[in-house]
C-alpha cells in the first residue's frame, strides 16, 4: 500500500472518530482529534477534506460561544475554499460550501456585534447563491440555504437601519420559502423560516414607513398564525416560542402606532 493511501486512511479514521466524539458530546476530545486530522490533511494536501475539518471545528467553537476561535477557524476554511475554487471554479459543490461558510461567518460576526463586517459576508454569500440558483434553479438545498442567508442578512440590515434594502431582501426570502412550501407543504423547517421572514418584514415595514401599517399587520398576523400552528406540533421547541414572543411584541408595537392615528382622525 502506498504511503499516500495510508495517510488518507488515517485521515478518514480521524474524521470518523471526531464525528463520534461530537455525537457523544465530548467536544474537547473532538477538537483534539480534529487538530490531528487537520495536520494529516495538510500533509496529504487534501484541501477538500481540510475544508470540511475546519468547518466542523469552527462549528464546535461557535456552539461553545468561543467566537474568536470560531472566527479564526472559519477564515482558515474560507482560505481553503478559495484554493478549491481557484483550481475548479465551476464546481457547484465548492461554491455551495463557500456560500455556507460565508453565511455562517456572517452569523458569527453578528454575534460579536461586528455588523458592517457581517453584512459584507452575508452579501458575498448572497451573490454565490444567486449564481448557484441561476445554474440550478430547482435545487432544494441551494434554495433553502439561500433563504436562510437572506433572513439573517435582512435581520442585520434592519438592526443597522437599512430598512428599504432589508424589505427587498425579505421579499426574496419569502418568495423562495413560499415556493419550497408549495412543493413540500408540511416541512416544518420551511414553515419556520417563512414565518421568520414574514415577521421580520412586518417589523421592517413598520419602521420604514408608518403608512405601510396595514401591510405590516397582514405580514405579522400571518407569521403569528404559522408560528402558533408550529408550536402545537412542537410544544417544547424554544426557538418557536421565542419567535412567537418577537412577533407578538411587533404586533403590539404596531397597535401602539395605529391607535394615536385613529384618535387623531376621530
Amino acid at each position: 500500500m502506498s504511503r499516500s493511501k495510508v495517510k488518507n486512511l488515517l485521515l478518514l479514521k480521524q474524521i470518523h472518530s471526531a464525528i463520534a466524539q461530537i455525537k457523544k458530546g465530548k467536544m474537547d476530545k473532538a477538537l483534539e482529534t480534529l487538530d490531528k486530522a487537520e495536520d494529516s490533511a495538510r500533509k496529504a494536501e487534501a484541501t477538500d477534506t481540510l475544508y470540511y475539518i475546519l468547518f466542523m471545528r469552527g462549528g464546535i467553537f461557535f456552539t461553545e460561544s468561543k467566537y474568536d476561535e470560531a472566527l479564526e477557524t472559519y477564515k482558515k476554511a474560507l482560505d481553503a475554499g478559495s484554493e478549491l475554487l481557484k483550481a475548479d471554479p465551476e464546481n457547484i459543490n465548492y461554491q455551495h460550501y463557500m456560500g455556507t461558510t460565508l453565511s455562517t461567518t456572517g452569523n458569527l460576526l453578528k454575534k460579536k456585534s461586528e455588523n458592517p463586517q457581517a453584512a459584507e459576508y452575508y452579501s458575498r454569500a448572497r451573490e454565490i447563491y444567486v449564481n448557484l440558483l441561476a445554474q440550478d434553479p430547482e435545487n432544494v438545498a441551494f434554495r433553502a440555504s439561500a433563504g436562510e442567508n437572506l433572513n439573517n442578512y435582512a435581520a442585520l440590515l434592519t438592526d443597522m437601519g437599512s430598512f428599504e434594502e432589508a424589505c427587498e431582501v425579505l421579499r426574496q426570502a419569502i418568495e423562495l420559502y413560499e415556493k419550497l412550501l408549495e412543493e413540500n407543504p408540511y416541512n416544518p423547517g420551511y414553515q419556520a423560516e417563512l414565518s421568520v421572514a414574514l415577521s421580520l418584514l412586518g417589523n421592517c415595514l413598520i419602521q420604514q414607513d408608518p403608512e405601510k401599517c396595514d401591510t405590516a399587520k397582514q405580514s405579522l398576523e400571518k407569521a403569528l398564525s404559522m408560528q402558533e400552528n408550529l408550536l402545537t406540533q412542537q410544544p417544547e421547541n424554544e426557538n418557536i416560542k421565542g419567535a412567537i414572543v418577537f412577533t407578538r411584541e411587533r404586533l403590539e408595537k404596531l397597535e401602539a402606532l395605529v391607535k394615536p392615528e385613529k384618535l387623531e382622525k376621530l
